[in-house]
């Protein structure tokens, strides 16, 4: 049986706000915000002298986000002061699913500013004539001895393999969804926070490097032919692309993040995600090991199925590996300072 620890009632037992650990949680949640203050302000700083424009619908259907879960966390806060008193088995399960309710509506309210702000970010850093790199990358993969088209020759001479790389690489988005479910449902809002912060400082190392080192992708690059890569997606590794010549062409662009493409070659951010997830999972043994054994064929889908170079995926496990330990050194420079301020208050 799975067990993960369940804290009891984190919004309706008078603590502030929804936090479990309140000073763990504070430096999580620091984190969050001072990354999405750095891109909001290169944001507003770069967004004038770009050839990018916002559309005015941005705003509307960010207030909207922002509206549905204020208005979940409410509706959580108020159906656990009205069943404060009950006892009875339906209205403990009624305080449950308040108390999911709360934390996911509360890790939405930090998620959501940090993804507007970064998906700017990428687009106003790919509206560049800055010369691709991709060259480059397929030289660096043939050094460490990879070659990409006959990788892709090889995994799509066998259907059922391109079939399952397929289907593990585009689980990415189902899988950090689930997280997000899953930690919401055992109101572990500490690992909520601490999977977004790793999202967070991965966004600014992967914007770094996209910005300085941009690239168009292997299938850009290489330009196979159709029949060597028919087991997988029409579009494979290609669904950036007319997007990213757009932005690259110098011709003004108007960005509604709701319709944003991911435009990451370099690093493969899939790669980073995808072993940051096995490690949010590290204390659920039973659920890490299979979800470390998907994430390890979508590592590999990442060069068949998402047009990535070896490179990318290096690059990405780098970024997935710095930023963990980043938030590890954060949280424990603030665990040290938290037990040194216990100790002082004692005596």
């Amino acid at each position: 049986m799975i067990e993960l620890p369940v804290e009891p009632s984190i919004a309706g037992i008078g603590k502030e706000w929804f936090y479990v650990d309140m000073g763990a949680n504070r430096r999580l949640v620091s984190i969050i915000v001072a990354v999405t203050l750095l891109f909001a302000v290169i944001d507003v700083v770069w967004l004038p002298i770009s050839t990018i424009s916002l559309d005015p619908r941005n705003f509307g259907r960010l207030a909207k986000a922002a509206s549905a879960a204020l208005a979940a966390y409410l509706i959580g806060r108020l159906v656990l002061y009205r069943l404060r008193d009950e006892s009875s088995w339906a209205a403990r399960a009624m305080r449950w699913a308040a108390d999911s309710l709360i934390v996911l509506a509360a890790v939405s309210m930090i998620f959501l500013p940090l993804g507007f702000v970064s998906a700017i970010f990428m687009y106003i850093a790919s509206a560049t004539q800055v010369p691709l790199v991709d060259g480059n990358l397929a030289a660096l993969d043939a050094a460490l001895g990879f070659d990409w088209r006959s990788f892709l020759e090889t995994t799509n001479g066998s259907p059922p393999v391109a079939w399952a790389l397929v289907i593990a690489y585009h689980s990415l988005a189902p899988q950090v969804i689930g997280l997000f479910l899953l930690y919401s449902a055992v109101r572990r809002a500490d690992k909520a926070l601490e999977f977004v912060a790793l999202l967070a400082v991965s966004s600014v190392f992967t914007g770094l490097l996209m910005a300085m080192f941009p690239a168009a992708g292997a299938y850009a690059y290489f330009d196979p032919a159709p029949e060597t890569f028919d087991a997988f997606t029409a579009q494979a590794g290609m669904w950036h692309y007319s997007e990213l010549l757009r932005l690259r062409s110098g011709e003004s662009f108007n960005l509604f993040v709701a319709n944003a493409q991911g435009l990451v070659t370099f690093p493969s951010y899939h790669t980073a995600v995808g072993i940051m997830i096995i490690y949010s999972l590290r204390s659920l043994r039973w659920v890490a090991a299979p979800i470390a054994v998907l994430n390890a064929v979508m590592i590999v889908g990442t060069l068949p199925e998402g047009g990535h170079h070896l490179s990318d995926v290096v690059a990405g496990a780098i970024v997935a590996v710095v930023s963990i330990l980043v938030v590890r050194a954060v949280m424990a420079m603030g665990q040290e300072r938290y037990q040194s301020e216990q100790a002082a208050t004692a005596r």
